[in-house]
């Protein structure tokens, strides 16, 4: 069966969108749609619902992707290592990354990646850790550059102790302090923020960071943490936020050290059991080299 097919199930399952999986893929509008069509035939059940709104799977089509992704993977291999054997590495490597992390590590990666393997590519996806784990565990990214904690569905290493600090405008009753416990933070407004899609309310950062041991005054929330600052920064209210992240932004904001202190640890997850796909594999090393 043409794995072509199977691609082009996976990325409308990704994207919700004949469409978008189309220009994803490099083909027509209408060639993706015979491609399903072709692959219900030969199956003989009907794998999409198409709706006004775009295209989504049946439960057919949800019930047969992880296979359909399993298989996917096993071509990849295949052409990989081929092309590996033949001295020409390719391939594509699906990143999910904490946004500081994409601002701050994945630059830097990325060209020494490059020089090295010029012709894979990389894909990179910016959400919060709870989302970036259900991606990585559904097969949707090869690995995962984020918080990393023990006791979960993923393997990991960590690679960084990044330091958490609380965040406060000039002139804030906190702001002459030198460490801030979370319960004075509490008493004041607050800001959570999310990059990416997320499922559930309590699934903001920095309350996932924290394990909600602390009820925050949360007044405003966004999707963004560089306008956390600035909502910050225009004394709208107070926040968390990890020193990888307030590096990359000018200094307008006073950054106080927590009490006790707090870190988030930092790394690569990968699903377990699985032997990682050749140019998956060559970018992890690169990411250790890099940044462990």
């Amino acid at each position: 069966m043409d794995n072509r097919k199977y691609e082009a199930l996976i990325n409308i399952a990704e994207t919700g969108s004949i469409t978008q999986a189309a220009e994803r893929m490099g083909y027509t509008q209408s060639g993706i749609t015979q491609m399903i069509n072709s692959l219900e035939r030969e199956l003989g059940v009907r794998l999409l619902r198409r709706t006004n709104k775009g295209a989504n799977l049946t439960q057919n089509g949800l019930t047969l992707l992880p296979y359909m992704r399993e298989e996917h993977r096993w071509e990849r291999t295949i052409r990989q290592e081929c092309d590996r054997m033949s001295g020409k590495e390719t391939g594509t490597v699906t990143v999910g990354c904490l946004s500081s992390i994409s601002t701050a590590w994945m630059p830097r990666i990325l060209e020494i990646f490059a020089q090295q393997f010029p012709n894979i590519k990389i894909n990179m996806l910016e959400h919060e850790a709870p989302e970036l784990e259900r991606m990585l565990m559904s097969g949707r990214i090869d690995l995962a550059l984020m918080e990393v904690a023990e006791k979960k569905s993923y393997i990991s290493r960590v690679l960084v102790w990044d330091e958490v600090f609380a965040v406060v405008p000039e002139n804030h009753p906190l702001s002459l302090k030198d460490k801030i416990t979370l319960e004075e933070m509490s008493q004041y407004p607050f800001i959570s923020y999310a990059t990416g899609a997320i499922s559930r309310p309590d699934e903001l950062w920095p309350e996932t960071f924290t394990s909600h041991k602390v009820k925050f005054n949360v007044m405003y929330t966004c999707k963004n943490d560089m306008t956390a600052i600035q909502m910050v920064k225009h004394h709208l209210g107070v926040t968390l936020a990890g020193d990888l992240m307030l590096e990359n932004y000018p200094p307008d904001t006073i950054n106080i050290s927590l009490d006790p202190p707090m870190f988030r640890s930092l790394g690569i997850a990968q699903r377990p059991g699985e032997e990682p796909l050749p140019a998956t594999r060559s970018f992890t090393e690169c990411v250790i080299d890099t940044v462990g």
